[in-house]
């Protein structure tokens, strides 16, 4: 097959055999261990040594005044092969010793600025193709004033396993799974390098409010957690070599001052903190699993620098939610509307952003448990403090109750409220239109975040609401729970539970892709509750959640896959169900005290399942057959545990 062009002379030839070979006269970053920069006939290269016999090249050409043409080519009878795990597989035919090649996705024209934001991209045209018994070459051209970026995977023949593994995904492999950060899914090996991108990781979205792509730890800790997940599940090795390239994209952004940046809010490139606790967990759940010096080093670093973002408040310690809180004149450069608050005697740029506070305090902690470094445990102790005394506050309870009464009118779906009786919709009216947009000047004179219908408010000094922070508040409060049990009982988050599990705001979120998103917090959310409680009513919220997410395309929680080592501390060797129906989500909810699977029907058909070696504790099904098989009907789920849990 010969798709090649006429000869162009604006054209760069690179053989990809010699493009690994320069690695010889690498520059080694010497933060992560495995990681070597060079140039190369113009372009400019990140390796990644992920094992003595697998290697990643991120390859970025210049920015060029006028298009250009890059040709890449190697020598030899290769064939291109499109795999299911995403992307195509190069091979030698006649040369058992010769390297294989994976390109997970097709290189795309970038524009990057001084901060590693992407302010632009575009899909590349392939000009040319050339396969025939001696050579292969793949011409792709790149725009006036772009970069062309270009990844690709280099397997020595000693790692044809890991071949054959990407080669042969089984169907719960390849199902998508809701991502933290950009809200985007990964549903197969390649989709990690639509975030992992020139060694960084990055969202899979252009972010508000200035629509570039920006660098996330949050989406490089749900891509841990779901690489976790498939390689107990799977046991297949590709996943532990994946993973070691997002360990080394992470450590490599971190600042020397021990931040991580981002420049999501302002042209500053401030730190946002929820990021960078997630870059925390990343390193944490690497240490979990294994001794990492490097990650052990940078986590080091990025504790201590955790431990300084927060105010000295009249009720304790309380962490801040990214660097603009800092000072006023900085939040000046927020895009939020906020209101200017020294309640609890905390300071005028303080928001009070209740899930940042959390998750920093749950990592300070974290890491004090992994490291036996507790010198941050008097700080940790006075934010718990904060936390409980926030969470208490309950001023202006009549007040609350009729301002949430009607506030509650304008998070009903849409044809819930097409129903309503007149003089209701008058008041539902009246709550968006002028409520909504006062609510700060009532939390001013009256401050709390816990209202009395159950709703959380993301923050005290915020302008409005924001109704999807209710899922991420109560993961973030289950997470806070399990963490700290003393400190909150069960019965302080149930409101919060409850009010979250309605069916009615459920479907709000879900008609609207604003809100959407919040489905797959809600769901990340009762795995962690499932995980430290045994009731079964939340086994069949966690089922329904499932089905919701299916619905709407969002995939599954990375958590259920068992590889959230936040929730679990270390990875599990459990006996994993055989469930050999693609359309059935098996959930990891097992703990360090019991092993348990929630098995859900998401398709339209049964499923018959034999689930030897396993028994049936609780149901909704209502058909099933004797002996070891099961039969599931669309929508029913089961909960199983090991008959011989020590097997």
């Amino acid at each position: 097959m010969n798709l090649s062009p006429i000869l162009k002379t604006n054209l760069t030839n690179t053989n990809l055999g010699m493009l690994f070979s320069a690695a010889n006269n690498q520059k080694p970053d010497t933060r992560t261990g495995n990681r070597y920069s060079n140039e190369y006939n113009g372009l400019t290269i990140l390796f990644d040594e992920v094992a003595d016999d697998l290697s990643c090249a991120f390859v970025r050409t210049p920015n060029k005044t006028s298009t250009h043409s890059y040709q890449f080519s190697l020598e030899g009878g290769y064939q291109l092969t499109a795999i299911p795990a995403g992307g195509w597989l190069i091979q030698n035919n006649t040369q058992q010793q010769a390297p294989t090649y994976w390109i997970p996705v097709l290189p795309k024209n970038r524009q990057c600025d001084n901060d590693q934001h992407i302010t632009s991209e575009t899909s590349v045209e392939i000009s040319g193709l050339d396969i025939s018994t001696d050579a292969l070459s793949i011409t792709v051209d790149c725009k006036e004033g772009f970069h062309l970026d270009l990844v690709i995977v280099c397997f020595m023949p000693s790692a044809n396993i890991i071949v054959q593994q990407l080669s042969t995904p089984d169907t719960h492999e390849l199902k998508p799974v809701f991502l933290w950060g950009s809200h985007t899914t990964y549903s197969k090996p390649a989709d990690l390098f639509l975030h992992l991108i020139h060694g960084l990781v990055y969202e899979n979205r252009t972010a508000w409010p200035y629509y570039r792509k920006i660098c996330s730890e949050n989406d490089a800790h749900a891509l841990y957690v779901t690489l976790s997940g498939l390689e107990q599940t799977s046991g297949k090795e590709i996943y532990a070599l994946l993973k070691r390239l997002l360990v080394s994209a992470s450590i490599s952004r971190l600042g020397k001052d021990g931040a991580w940046r981002h420049g999501e809010w302002s042209n500053d490139m401030e730190a946002h903190f929820r990021l960078h606790c997630s870059g925390m967990h990343l390193l944490m759940d690497v240490l979990s699993e294994h001794h990492d010096q490097d990650a052990e080093d940078s986590l080091k670093s990025a504790a201590a620098y955790i431990a300084k973002q927060h105010d000295s408040t009249r009720i304790g310690t309380w962490f801040l939610h990214d660097e603009l809180e800092l000072s006023e004149e900085s939040m000046s450069k927020s895009p939020f509307k906020w209101v200017k608050s020294k309640a609890f005697g905390k300071r005028l740029s303080n928001m009070l952003v209740l899930n940042t506070h959390l998750d920093s305090s749950i990592a300070l902690d974290r890491y004090a448990s992994l490291t036996g470094d507790r010198q941050y445990a008097p700080l940790v102790t006075s934010a718990r403090n904060s936390t409980r005394l926030l969470l208490a506050a309950k001023p202006a309870e009549r007040l609350y109750r009729a301002v949430f009464y009607i506030i509650g009118l304008t998070l009903l779906p849409t044809d819930e409220a097409r129903h309503l009786p007149t003089h209701v919709r008058i008041l539902k009216r009246l709550g968006w239109k002028y409520l909504i947009p006062n609510l700060q000047h009532i939390k001013k004179r009256f401050p709390r975040v816990v209202m009395p219908t159950g709703y959380i408010d993301r923050a005290l000094s915020l302008r409005g609401i924001s109704p999807a922070y209710q899922a991420i508040n109560t993961m973030d409060l289950m997470r806070y729970i399990r963490r700290f049990p003393n400190d909150l009982a069960f019965s302080d988050i149930a409101p919060a539970l409850e009010f979250s599990q309605q069916q009615s705001f459920q479907s709000y979120l879900a008609e609207s892709d604003k809100t959407c998103y919040a489905l797959g917090f809600w769901a990340e959310t009762l795995y962690h509750l499932c995980t430290i409680n045994n009731a079964p009513k939340y086994r069949q919220w966690l089922a329904q959640a499932l089905l919701n997410l299916d619905k709407r395309g969002l995939g599954i929680p990375p958590s259920i896959l068992g590889g959230n080592y936040e929730a679990i501390s270390s990875p599990l060797s459990s006996l994993t169900p055989s469930v050999n129906c693609d359309f059935v989500v098996v959930a990891n909810i097992s703990h360090a005290l019991k092993t348990e699977f929630l098995l859900v029907n998401q398709g339209d058909t049964p499923a018959t399942m034999a689930l030897e070696g396993f028994s049936m504790i609780i149901t909704n099904a209502t058909t099933f057959e004797q002996g070891q098989n099961i039969t599931l009907n669309p929508g029913n789920w089961i909960t199983i545990e090991p008959v011989n849990p020590e097997a």
